[in-house]
């Protein structure tokens, strides 16, 4: 009887170390199989994370010195849309910003040359409701708004591709009867391009980084076992909020940390396979104590 119970979920940790499965927390392996809610993160998890610039629409600055002038802003930075932006200014020595300060969930600020300048969200921007900004967060893709203290300088949009897998995963999920949530800091138009591309039915959008854990709560409190998945910096203390949390195994170190389960194929079907895999031990779990029952 003292076997039944360690001997499975060991050889359960062994089967998942081989699947790509990391199991930081048995008990999390175990609860696994109760899951009736995931939340789901969109930008690394539901998406391959390597964000690019597709559109430019200068205002009253030309291309090019708008993408110099966002990326000088940007440098320094890790963020996805920020190393997007990076990547496609061609000038290599940018100049430094001053009074640089980051606005979480909006976006940052800084002052080049003496000219007061901020790169973010178009809400944030009073460009919410501009016709071109709309049209491109139609086609699903994240805009963000170049400014200074005077007028628009440029439009800018960012897409990034959703994985193959995502869209077969969500479906396994559903197929087993859990609610799949996905949770983004994109604004509505963009969120529902992704998520209607993804096959999810459900999604918050416009969630700061500091409220995911919120959003988890809220979940909770309905009922059932909610499960998050992420992999990003923001995403940890939603991943700790969570009744079983997995992190993708090409994110953050701090997501990791928070995350019971870590998938290190950084596919979402992984989340699907370690369900499967809570499954078959619990079910040997079982087995075990039944025959141990019937042997004493």
């Amino acid at each position: 009887l003292g076997l039944a119970t360690p001997t499975a979920i060991m050889v359960g940790t062994g089967q998942g170390a081989r699947a790509g499965i990391l199991v930081r927390n048995a008990e999390a392996l175990e609860r696994a199989e109760r899951i009736t809610v995931l939340a789901v993160d969109k930008t690394g998890t539901l998406t391959h994370g390597q964000p690019q610039v597709t559109d430019v629409i200068p205002l009253a600055a030309t291309e090019s010195e708008a993408l110099d002038l966002a990326a000088a802003l940007e440098q320094g930075s890790e963020h996805p849309l920020a190393k997007a932006v990076l990547a496609r200014s061609v000038t290599v020595n940018l100049q430094k910003a001053s009074n640089f300060l980051t606005h979480p969930g909006q976006g940052v600020s800084g002052e080049i040359t003496g000219r007061k300048l901020r790169l973010g969200s178009p809400d944030w921007l009073g460009a919410g409701s501009d016709e071109r900004v709309l049209a491109l967060q139609r086609e699903g893709k994240t805009v963000v708004v170049l400014a200074d203290d005077a007028q628009w300088l440029a439009f800018m949009a960012i897409a990034d591709a959703l994985r193959p897998s995502s869209r077969l995963a969500v479906e396994r999920l559903r197929a087993k009867g859990i609610r799949v949530v996905m949770l983004t800091g994109d604004n509505a138009e963009t969120a529902a391009s992704i998520a209607r591309e993804a096959g999810i039915e459900e999604f918050r959008a416009g969630i700061l980084p500091g409220d995911k854990a919120a959003a988890i709560a809220e979940l909770r409190s309905v009922g059932g076992l909610v499960a998050m998945v992420g992999d990003g910096i923001n995403d940890a203390p939603a991943l700790a909020a969570a009744d079983v949390s997995f992190a993708i195994g090409a994110g953050s170190d701090a997501a990791v940390e928070a995350a019971d389960l870590t998938l290190i194929r950084s596919d979402l079907g992984s989340v699907v396979d370690a369900i499967e895999l809570s499954c078959a031990t619990l079910g040997r779990i079982r087995q075990n104590l039944f025959f141990a029952f019937i042997y004493n």
